[in-house]
């Protein structure tokens, strides 16, 4: 695997997170080249061959699969005098600057009122929720309560399982032992969720995006605590 930056996942992941996935990946035999500049692909008959790499190294490769993200295409809609920053903007209803205009997915920007600001998540959760958005407003029925983001990945046998994003948190706090392949961690301002990566843990997940939603102050020597239950913190 190559990748640009020092760490993997370190646009969608922190620290912790990214170096315990680094180490699992490892001792199943997956190779990291971090911080990796590639010049080119290289290859004969119309077949890959080969990564050649900024510092001149040619590595060789029969499959190569890039991950590289996306631009919003919002081209058609500038073009239609939308307004557009990063994307289409939308409002709650993911109606555009022009009421009878609609854009929801990846190319949207969209407010999140739990973090007072607007954002592009990116993902299929998101595109669900602004469907019953654009559903509500096109029927006439009040728009939905805003949802609280989320996401998830299954590598190997761990569930990866996301809540919130950590806009504004000025602590992290891990729960339970990564070593273990049971944990979660969470991202707070003060004493409020911010976000949750929970990996293998699902009441981490759900009670603390429960808590994300409803903005209730945890204790935090009880949400550090794994001998305390969940449904305990939340109380």
């Amino acid at each position: 695997v190559f990748e640009r930056e020092a760490r993997i996942l370190s646009r969608s992941a922190c620290e912790v997170l990214s170096t315990f996935f680094t180490d699992y990946h490892r001792a199943r035999g997956v190779s990291f080249e971090l911080g990796a500049h590639i010049d080119s692909l290289v290859g004969e008959g119309g077949k890959v061959t080969g990564v050649k790499m900024a510092d001149g190294r040619t590595l060789p490769a029969d499959v190569v699969l890039v991950g590289v993200g996306a631009k919003p295409n919002d081209e058609i809609a500038a073009d239609a005098g939308l307004e557009t920053a990063r994307g289409v903007v939308v409002d709650l209803e993911a109606r555009t600057s022009d009421p009878a205009i609609f854009a929801i997915g990846d190319c949207s920007h969209r407010p999140l009122p739990l973090y007072d600001r607007m954002f592009g998540p990116e993902s299929v959760p998101s595109a669900l929720e602004q469907a019953k958005q654009v559903a509500a407003a096109i029927t006439g029925r009040p728009a939905p309560t805003p949802e609280v983001p989320w996401n998830w990945s299954d590598q190997y046998d761990l569930k990866l399982q996301i809540a919130g994003l950590p806009f504004d948190a000025d602590r992290v706090l891990v729960r339970g032992d990564p070593a273990s392949g049971k944990f979660a961690i969470f991202h707070l301002k003060g004493d409020q969720i911010q976000s949750v990566e929970a990996v293998n843990a699902p009441p981490e997940y759900m009670m603390g995006r429960q808590l994300i939603g409803n903005r209730k102050p945890v204790n935090l020597d009880r949400l550090a605590d794994p001998t305390v239950s969940m449904k305990e913190v939340a109380a």
